[in-house]
């Protein structure tokens, strides 16, 4: 706080700056819990804004459920996508196997 403050006062003619300014700053060695100290009368308060009552960097992140368990295979939803038959239902598919025919794929469809 005192590297703040005489840096303030470097500057000419800003001095009065650093006064209004270290009414901001918190103390690092406060132990107790900082309470927010823009209190605002409850019929003014949008709704739904009640919910942050601390302030942003003093939350902790809450995890709910883990990911990557998104993907559950379904065979008969493979098949009927990407199956045989619905590849040669259609040109583009009679294509798609003709090429991979010519490459010599070992499995042409699902």
């Amino acid at each position: 706080m005192n590297t703040m403050l005489s840096s303030f006062s470097r500057l000419r003619g800003l001095t009065h700056l650093s006064r209004s300014f270290s009414n901001w700053i918190v103390p690092r060695t406060a132990t107790t819990p900082q309470v927010s100290r823009f209190v605002v009368p409850l019929s003014s308060q949008a709704e739904g804004s009640g919910v942050f009552q601390q302030l942003p960097w003093q939350y902790q992140q809450v995890r709910t459920r883990k990911r990557g368990t998104e993907y559950q295979p379904k065979n008969i939803k493979r098949k009927r996508t990407h199956g045989w038959i619905k590849r040669l239902s259609s040109q583009g598919g009679i294509e798609v196997l003709l090429r991979r025919m010519l490459k010599g794929r070992k499995s042409l469809s699902h």
